[in-house]
């Protein structure tokens, strides 16, 4: 029996904001009544542009491109948002097959309000997060690295109109620095502002942000739900072992951890140069380990193998 064909639907944009120096999200609206469709926190679309990107040889290739982002707003709304953050340098071109095979940069600068997209989207048999969407967990330790709080934040938005005092998130989200690079006056760490204003909002919220190489930044929170701490997850300031998830959120045997990111944060799985691949620790061994999580209060989405720098 073959499979019915993934449907595809329309949306336009409308509005854009942004979150970083390489980051925006994005606001889409669907084109139609058609092209709405029901979907749970912690799931995914992938939308498909046509762009214009750099070849090797000087030229410019026109090709349809398709990414996959997680759903960053709430079932809830009316609106679907998207954030989408900046994976390889404007012009950049792989050495390997000649040409650009960016997709951000060109999406940011080729695309504007009013504009359209196509859309794909499958219902997922087990999406990440389908615990929480069933409503069978309710205690909920987020664990997310830089590039994986779209999901939390579809969450919280998802908190904030259902009402559900039950339902409570306290998000661990580490980044490297709080300051961009690039700009060293601009925030890099995506929603920050907006995590802030939530935490104070929701009393069924809390965030504790981490930066695992910002040496100089010295923040100390006057609010009982957001909190600061240098250095990675589960060790303290000393690197000594650190109960992290006891020390936050207090119940380790009710908490579900869900965990968002790369392979190095989740697992410890990092690509060497050599194409070897270097196993270490993550989030997950550290709450076996040292919080003893069970196996089933644990869920993961992993969205990159880690290269070592």
């Amino acid at each position: 029996m073959s499979k019915s064909p993934t449907p595809i639907f329309e949306w336009h944009i409308k509005d854009r904001r942004k979150e970083t120096p390489d980051s925006y999200t994005y606001v889409f609206s669907p084109f139609s009544a058609s092209d709405r469709f029901t979907f749970n926190v912690g799931e995914f679309v992938t939308i498909k542009a046509l762009l214009k990107r750099p070849t090797a040889s000087g030229s410019v290739e026109e090709t349809e491109v398709e990414r996959a982002y997680s759903i960053a707003s709430s079932p809830t709304r009316e609106d679907i948002e998207l954030t989408i953050k900046d994976e390889k340098p404007y012009g950049y071109i792989n050495p390997v097959i000649g040409k650009a095979d960016g997709f951000a940069a060109y999406f940011f600068e080729q695309f504007k309000m009013g504009d359209k997209v196509s859309v794909k989207y499958t219902k997922a048999r087990d999406p990440f997060l389908s615990k929480v969407a069933t409503g069978a967990e309710k205690d909920i330790a987020y664990w997310s690295g830089s590039n994986g709080a779209e999901c939390a934040r579809c969450l919280i938005q998802y908190m904030e109109d259902r009402r559900d005092l039950d339902l409570r998130l306290a998000l661990f989200y580490s980044n490297p620095r709080l300051y961009s690079l690039e700009d060293q006056e601009s925030v890099g760490v995506i929603y920050y502002s907006w995590l802030i204003d939530m935490a104070r909002k929701l009393d069924n919220f809390k965030v504790v942000f981490t930066f695992t190489r910002d040496s100089e930044t010295n923040l100390n929170s006057d609010h009982p739900r957001i909190f600061y701490r240098k250095g990675r997850f589960f060790k303290d300031e000393e690197g000594k072992p650190e109960r992290t998830l006891q020390k936050f959120h207090g119940n380790v045997e009710s908490a579900f951890n869900p965990i968002c990111g790369s392979s190095g944060f989740i697992n410890g799985l990092v690509k060497l140069k050599t194409g070897s691949i270097a196993r270490g620790r993550g989030i997950v061994q550290e709450l076996m380990e040292i919080e003893r999580v069970k196996p089933e209060k644990i869920d993961k989405e992993q969205f990159y193998l880690d290269v070592a720098k």
